[in-house]
C-alpha cells in the first residue's frame, strides 16, 4: 500500500492532536469548563477530514492535482472562518 501525504492527512492528524492536548491538559473548572466540547470538535473535524480525503483520493488519481484541490479547500475554509468571526 502506497501512503500519499496530502493537506487533508495533515488536518486530520493535526485535530487529533489538538483533540488529545485539549482532554489531556484540561484546566479545573472555573466557570464553565468547555475544554471536552473543544475536543469532540476537533475529534470531529479529523474524522470529516479523513473521510474527505478518502473521497478525495478516490475520484482523484493525480497527486499534484490532489494537492492543489485539497489546498484550495483548506483554505477556502479558513477564508469562510475569518469572514463568519469578523461579522460576528
Amino acid at each position: 500500500m502506497k501512503v500519499k501525504l496530502t493537506p487533508l492527512n495533515i488536518v486530520s492528524a493535526l485535530a487529533l492532536v489538538t483533540a488529545v492536548l485539549y482532554l489531556w491538559y484540561r484546566k479545573p473548572p472555573e466557570h464553565v469548563d468547555v475544554s471536552g466540547i473543544l475536543a469532540f470538535f476537533s475529534f470531529l473535524v479529523a474524522v470529516i477530514a479523513f473521510v474527505s480525503d478518502l473521497i478525495f483520493r478516490k475520484f482523484i488519481p493525480s497527486l499534484k492535482k490532489l494537492w492543489i484541490i485539497e489546498g484550495v479547500l483548506i483554505a477556502f475554509i479558513i477564508i469562510l472562518i475569518f469572514i463568519i468571526k469578523a461579522s460576528v
